[in-house]
């Protein structure tokens, strides 16, 4: 039986950071987050575990409007999941392997059908391009997808085709790939610390509830601003 929605108090919780990864017409490769080469573009946001993508995809282009097409109707911004592979049979010493795995998009509509944001949503992502009905997944959380604390997040900017037609889904490389943090890497860290933490610590499988994190739901609240962007350091 599924868990019941449980709203979360955003000013009881502490966020976590997360790093957002960006790019126009494809997702990045799991080569791309692997050492020695530089991260590639992202901005840092503080958020929650209930955080939809409709108010990552709000973040992103509120930080960094330029990356939406003029005009932006028919624009697709689908979100993968980056993360260590902890499952690897992969040898404990040195890189670790990369995972990823597509958790969903939005496509901005002109007013038609679509999915409207809730009050509470509404007023998060009011005054940005992501207020009215948008198709696709706006409603699903990181929470819904498993995201752990430490994972990475990569949106790619699909503009609409020249038929006017939304994009498909961009196809590439989901399991393969190095990082820096293999399975028998150090698992500090937890809600309310940044993604240089690493994971939570105890025993635990990938996608699994983080410990001190909210069982489930969807609950909402203000915040979730965003920081400085850039090619930082990794985890």
């Amino acid at each position: 039986m599924a868990t019941a929605p449980v709203k979360i108090d955003r000013q009881q919780h502490t966020p976590f950071l997360l790093k957002l990864f960006y790019k126009t017409g494809g997702y990045h490769s799991v080569s791309d987050f692997s050492p020695p080469a530089e991260l590639p573009p992202f901005i840092q946001i503080y958020t929650w575990p209930t955080c939809t993508l409709r108010e990552l995809a709000h973040l992103l282009t509120t930080a960094l409007p330029s990356l939406l097409p003029e005009p932006a109707i028919g624009t697709r911004l689908a979100f993968r999941l980056i993360f260590a592979d902890t499952r690897s049979s992969a040898p404990t010493q040195g890189p670790g392997r990369y995972s990823s795995r597509e958790i969903g998009s939005v496509v901005l509509g002109d007013g038609g059908p679509g999915i409207l944001p809730d009050e509470e949503e509404a007023a998060i992502v009011a005054g940005g391009r992501m207020t009215g009905s948008l198709m696709g997944e706006p409603e699903k959380t990181l929470q819904e997808v498993k995201f752990v604390v430490g994972d990475y997040v990569t949106c790619s900017i699909l503009p609409a085709q020249a038929n006017g037609h939304v994009a498909p889904l961009p196809s590439g490389p989901r399991d393969s790939g190095f990082g820096s943090r293999g399975r028998g890497g150090s698992r500090v860290g937890g809600y309310g610390q940044g993604i240089g933490a690493g994971v939570p610590n105890g025993e635990w499988r990938r996608g699994e509830r983080v410990p001190e994190g909210p069982s489930g739901g969807r609950g909402r609240g203000y915040g979730g601003g965003f920081g400085g962007g850039g090619r930082g350091s990794r985890w």
